[in-house]
């Protein structure tokens, strides 16, 4: 009789103190594993105010126009460095061509036997207008209002302030503007002259105005606007990329000002000392003509700025856009609060329950009725949005390298888009286990959650929205920011119940 007794209390121990996470004990006797798909969901779009868009990894620059959220235009204004203090150009330099160039993201492909590129993240294909502008609007790393003792914001809207500071001389314009992926051909300069031609990846490549770099650079050698980084930077502003739809489309880049050669290189020639008898005449003291070049370099300071139409959100869908666009306010157990005491009715009796949580997900299904003809977002990515920062799952799920622009991860916890046999979007499943048993088992708070695209799942730091009195959103995730991707999704209201939001969480309980 004794063992009897014992064995029964040694099953209502284990009955009692089984873990609350995982999947051990599905099946096995004792134990019930079932559905809850009931909790009350609140969700809602959200219109994007101005962002601040300085400090972004990447940037946005073209125009993209689609059949949910209209037109988006994207361009951006950048500090341009010195690659040398206090430069020397010789005597007499004439400048040959003054080259702007940023690399695209590509990749390789072999056609016939040869060699050839494919452009990456690269949205539409019509022609946009494209000009480059000297900005005399000064960029602080530091607020003044704020005694410098904080870094400057700079936010979305800004243009016309841009606009209204610029050199009204446009440095370069095309009004049909293209992307090409051909491979680019360029030419370098080693310090004795010697000239090397060298191939290279596809890259955005402009010609700008001679005369006006020969003026501003050149012809400024020795004097005190080339001397340094921070009085050349009070002397030359900035350039401003500035993209204009053309009829309707337009093509949108996504692009990296600061790594690889990205940046303006002035070709020129001019008189050096013949120090080392070049021409071989036997005079070291006279002047000879030499091909030189000289760098100017994006840095310091980059601000995106975005013209957007916002479409009208209806309460069935979830309208999701990059950029200056939208994203969704998510609740969950949104139900009821009797007791007045901060959690609801639902979450205190689902408390109650003591389940052992084997997977908790939100599974969004793309409306096909809806999203036209969007480039859809691969991944979302969902945040705590009232700490904005990452939920428990995102670290659990042996994330990449955090804010690496090249890694991709979190495949379990923010899965990918899946499509059907035309690469048309049908759901997304995002799995929140971790997050959920904290709410159920541990007393977390129920925070709201923000839902994005990204353009990259690794990005994880957040950026201040425009303050406004009681807002919404405080900062969205800069991955959101650098892409026009976007996606219409069945809200929790929708009239079809097979694809409307729920909230599914598989459990297991001990046997009553």
């Amino acid at each position: 009789m004794a063992t009897v007794v014992a064995v029964v209390i040694s099953l209502i121990a284990c009955e009692d103190d089984f873990d609350t996470v995982g999947s051990s004990v599905i099946g096995e006797p004792g134990f019930n594993a079932d559905l809850y798909d009931d909790a009350l969901l609140s969700a809602h779009s959200y219109d994007l105010p101005p962002v601040q868009t300085n400090g972004l990894p990447l940037n946005l620059l073209g125009v993209y126009e689609d059949e949910v959220f209209g037109a988006q235009e994207a361009s951006v204004l950048s500090n341009v460095l010195l690659s040398t203090s206090n430069p020397s150009f010789g005597t007499e330099p004439v400048i040959d061509s003054v080259v702007l160039a940023i690399p695209y993201f590509s990749h390789e492909t072999m056609v016939d036997d040869e060699v050839t590129y494919a452009l990456d993240s690269i949205y539409g294909s019509s022609p946009f207008k494209l000009s480059v502008y000297e900005s005399g609007y000064f960029l602080n790393d530091l607020d003044p209002e704020e005694d410098f003792e904080q870094s400057q914001r700079y936010y979305s809207n800004l243009e016309p302030k841009f606009m209204s500071n610029i050199n009204p001389a446009p440095l370069y314009e095309n009004e049909s503007f293209i992307p090409s992926a051909k491979e680019r051909v360029e030419y370098t300069v080693d310090e004795a002259g010697v000239t090397d031609t060298v191939r290279k990846a596809p890259a955005l490549r402009l010609k700008l105005d001679n005369t006006f770099f020969q003026n501003r650079i050149l012809d400024k050698a020795g004097s005190p606007a080339l001397l340094n980084q921070s009085s050349f930077r009070n002397y030359f502003r900035g350039i401003y990329l500035k993209a204009d739809q053309v009829n309707s489309g337009g093509t949108m880049m996504l692009l990296n000002l600061v790594q690889g050669d990205a940046g303006i290189t002035i070709y020129y020639k001019t008189r050096v000392v013949d120090v080392t008898d070049i021409d071989e005449d036997g005079d070291v003291e006279d002047l000879v003509e030499m091909r030189r070049s000289y760098d100017l370099n994006f840095g310091g300071v980059r601000v995106n700025t975005f013209e957007q139409e916002a479409p009208q959100f209806d309460d069935e869908n979830l309208y999701l856009k990059g950029g200056e666009g939208a994203m969704a306010i998510i609740e969950l157990f949104a139900g009821p609060d009797a007791d007045n005491d901060g959690v609801s009715d639902e979450l205190e009796f689902l408390r109650e329950n003591n389940w052992l949580i084997n997977e908790a997900n939100l599974e969004f299904f793309v409306n096909r009725n809806e999203v036209g003809d969007v480039d859809e977002a691969e991944r979302l990515y969902l945040y705590d949005l009232d700490n904005n920062t990452i939920l428990a799952d995102y670290i659990l799920d042996s994330p990449g390298q955090a804010n690496k622009t090249t890694s991709i991860s979190n495949n379990g916890h923010l899965q990918p888009l899946s499509r059907d046999e035309n690469g048309n979007g049908i759901s997304y499943k995002i799995r929140i286990t971790n997050h959920i048993d904290k709410l159920l088992n541990r007393d977390s708070t129920n925070v709201k959650l923000g839902l994005v695209v990204t353009q990259n799942i690794n990005l994880i730091s957040t950026y201040k929205v425009l303050p406004a009195v009681n807002p919404e959103v405080e900062r969205v995730p800069g991955s959101a920011l650098i892409t026009p991707e976007a996606t219409v999704l069945y809200g929790p209201n929708a009239q079809d119940e097979d694809k409307r939001l729920k909230l599914k969480i598989y459990y297991t309980e001990p046997k009553s």
